[in-house]
């Protein structure tokens, strides 16, 4: 190559290093006065829109409910009655005068009327059920306790559903940048080759091999573009409400420090999960049931009492009077059903004790994997900056040679490549790792927002069942 020819690329390669690339707005959405969607923000949203949430507490009512149905069984029961009654003609008995059987026929006395009216208030209340509908109540108390316990852990899903969310979203806008500052990168090398092939530095398949990198460039914008959508669409089905157009996302982390692991130990491996209590709760919910049936064959006293009025006409007052009542029933053969019932309930205690035991084992399981991928992600991380760090040098050093005629363009390809592949898996590092340690909270059952009740919670909720 003549030396002109060499000085002329050389100083044109130094005036397009020294032009200064054109500023780039910070990467996303443009700052446009709207506020600002972190993760706090995320899930608020979702705490007040999540339908799951929403049906949650439905579930929770329904439970509630239920339980002061039972007790409303223990309570009086007030009615009041009006009753009509109609027929033919009045009855007849003949009357006689004087000892049974030898009296004289004087006639005959009415028994009935042809119409007759009876009005009542009256009042039954089941005073003693040999412990049924304590026991009822007991179960259905157990039943709402766990069913609130469990929708605690509906709710640290859709809390986990929705960070995990968030950060693929953010993972997506991250690549995003990397593939727009990458074929920014193509350009501007396209520019490069293209002044080297003017001035016969180069032959024309160079400057084609980089046109073809930079169509790979804009293709790999569009995908990534089109990944930013879908996991726009995949955060707001999480959160449970229109996002895009109402908030604005901060700029991703591709370059966040390593986090510690949150420590625990046997006893809070299963301290913290919800369904192990639920499971519990249902287990003496059945035992409870199991009670309750075998009671159900026990003697019952029932205390009533009516005020009532009845006569000829419509509004009967011709007889005023009251009564009171008080009765034992006791069922004391049904068949067997009660105790069919015993057993089942006994069956379906022990069921639930072998799936506790079972899902101790897939906790265990769950948060083990989840610590892994956490500990996995975490070394990734530093391993993918420092991998960043060399393949910038090696990018910078390859684009000094070609510029000095003594590296190739394919030289400049293939570190570009890896310079790009470098950025990737730091950011697929770095959102792992977010991820990931979403997913151990997850599994440990570590929430901020959905905490598994106290007692004292319990307890209060089912008075609150009561008076609704």
């Amino acid at each position: 190559m003549p030396v002109y020819k060499k000085t002329i690329a050389v100083l044109l390669l130094a005036a397009a290093f020294a032009v200064p690339a054109a500023a780039k707005n910070a990467r996303g959405e443009k700052r446009s006065g709207r506020p600002v969607l972190t993760t706090e923000a995320a899930l608020e949203l979702a705490c007040a829109n999540n339908p799951s949430l929403a049906a949650a507490e439905a579930r929770i009512e329904q439970a509630r409910q239920q339980i002061a149905q039972a007790r409303a069984d223990k309570l009086p029961k007030l009615y009041a009655a009006l009753a009509g009654a109609w027929q033919g003609e009045e009855g007849a008995i003949p009357a006689y005068q004087g000892e049974p059987g030898h009296g004289i026929p004087i006639g005959y006395a009415l028994n009935s009327f042809e119409e007759a009216y009876q009005a009542a208030l009256g009042v039954q209340w089941l005073i003693f059920s040999s412990g049924a509908v304590e026991n009822t109540i007991a179960a259905r108390t157990m039943a709402f306790r766990g069913i609130q316990t469990r929708e605690v852990r509906t709710g640290q899903a859709v809390e986990n559903a929705v960070l995990v969310s968030y950060y693929n979203l953010q993972r997506a806008r991250a690549k995003l940048a990397v593939a727009e500052e990458v074929l920014d990168l193509s350009k501007e090398h396209l520019v490069q080759v293209r002044n080297f092939f003017k001035y016969g530095v180069v032959a024309q398949d160079e400057v084609l091999r980089v046109e073809v990198d930079v169509s790979n460039g804009e293709l790999n914008v569009i995908s990534a573009k089109n990944a930013v959508d879908v996991r726009w669409r995949a955060l707001e089905r999480a959160v449970g409400v229109e996002l895009r157009s109402q908030f604005d996302l901060p700029e991703p982390n591709r370059n966040a420090a390593p986090e510690d692991a949150p420590r625990w130990d046997e006893t809070s491996l299963y301290a913290l999960r919800p369904e192990l209590k639920a499971l519990d709760f249902s287990r003496r919910a059945a035992l409870a049931v199991a009670a309750a049936a075998r009671a159900s064959n026990g003697p019952k006293i029932v205390a009533g009492g009516e005020a009532f009025a009845q006569g000829r006409d419509f509004w009967p007052d011709e007889l005023d009077t009251w009564k009171l009542s008080l009765s034992l029933r006791w069922d004391f053969f049904d068949g067997g059903k009660a105790r069919a019932q015993v057993k089942e309930y006994k069956a379906r205690a022990q069921e639930l004790l072998a799936q506790i035991e079972d899902v101790k084992r897939q906790v265990a399981l769950e948060v083990s994997s989840a610590q892994l991928n956490f500990e996995s992600a975490r070394q990734r991380v530093d391993v993918a900056s420092r991998q960043v760090a060399s393949a910038q040098e090696d990018y910078r050093m390859a684009l000094l040679r070609y510029k000095s005629s003594v590296g190739t363009n394919l030289d400049v390809l293939d570190a570009r490549t890896a310079l790009t592949n470098a950025r990737t898996q730091l950011v697929d590092a770095v959102y792992d790792m977010n991820s990931s340690r979403a997913d151990l909270d997850y599994a440990l059952g570590l929430s901020e927002r959905f905490k598994l009740p106290d007692g004292a919670s319990l307890a209060a909720e089912g008075r609150h069942g009561a008076k609704n």
